[in-house]
């Protein structure tokens, strides 16, 4: 009797591995199918433009000019770790509201712009005039780019320069320089040889609360220095103005 049940036992253990391997064979079959709805052909989306790096730098490759109404190019360059000379930026700003192209950057800075320079020169492409300011360690590299202007064919008609900390020299086709400074016994300007433009050493320790620090941001030489720039460039129609000017990378 034992040896009959054990039979039956195993005839129905059997019965029951078929069912479920009949069950999990039904499974994996439906999972590996959806349904009709699913399989409907879906509209293919549209392509997405990814812009290659060339693209994008591209687009930045020129600096905005949209508001350019006046001939010239003015740089403006600030001075140690970009934090004392902020006045610099405001200075620009309001020049730009003027209609000038200014920009500024830090000290470091100012080859890269000056081989543009330099490069559109000999396509005839410069808007003269060119002006260049500087505020402390700015100020000392002012004359040094518009020397470096002028060895290689390219003058400079106006430098300001807002207290330098050290004595520079000016040389040939350099027109105006003015140099506002509070006297350290070693921070004035000279000219050098085939310089013939006018010079001026301007002290400003009379100015109350004035420092090496704010010297920049003084309302009044801020004026000076952009009336000066008015006085030697013009009115230009938006339209005349090349888009050529490079947008340069600057730290700051």
């Amino acid at each position: 009797m034992f040896f009959k049940f054990a039979i039956k036992s195993t005839s129905i253990l059997a019965m029951t591995a078929a069912l479920a391997l009949a069950g999990c064979s039904s499974t994996g079959t439906s999972s590996s199918n959806p349904p009709a709805a699913e399989t409907a052909a879906k509209p293919e989306a549209k392509p997405v433009k990814v812009e290659t790096t060339q693209e994008v730098a591209s687009t930045r490759a020129y600096r905005d000019l949209s508001h350019v109404t006046r001939t010239g190019e003015v740089y403006l360059m600030r001075g140690l770790l970009n934090v004392f000379s902020r006045g610099m930026d405001t200075l620009a700003g309001r020049m730009r509201a003027r209609g000038f192209d200014a920009i500024s950057f830090n000290h470091a800075d100012w080859r890269p712009f000056a081989d543009d320079v330099i490069a559109r020169n000999r396509k005839n492409q410069v808007s003269y005039p060119i002006i260049i300011m500087g505020h402390s360690l700015g100020g000392n590299e002012a004359p040094k780019m518009a020397n470096y202007l002028a060895a290689n064919g390219v003058k400079t008609s106006l430098i300001v320069a807002f207290d330098p900390t050290e004595p520079q020299v000016v040389g040939k086709d350099i027109g105006d320089v003015v140099n506002y400074y509070l006297p350290n016994g070693r921070n004035t300007f000279s000219r050098t040889s085939g310089f013939s433009g006018n010079l001026q050493n301007i002290t400003v320790d009379h100015i109350p609360d004035i420092k090496h620090v704010n010297v920049e941001k003084n309302t009044r030489l801020q004026n000076q220095s952009i009336e000066h720039a008015m006085r030697i460039t013009r009115k230009v129609a938006n339209s005349k103005i090349a888009k050529n000017r490079r947008a340069l990378h600057v730290s700051g």
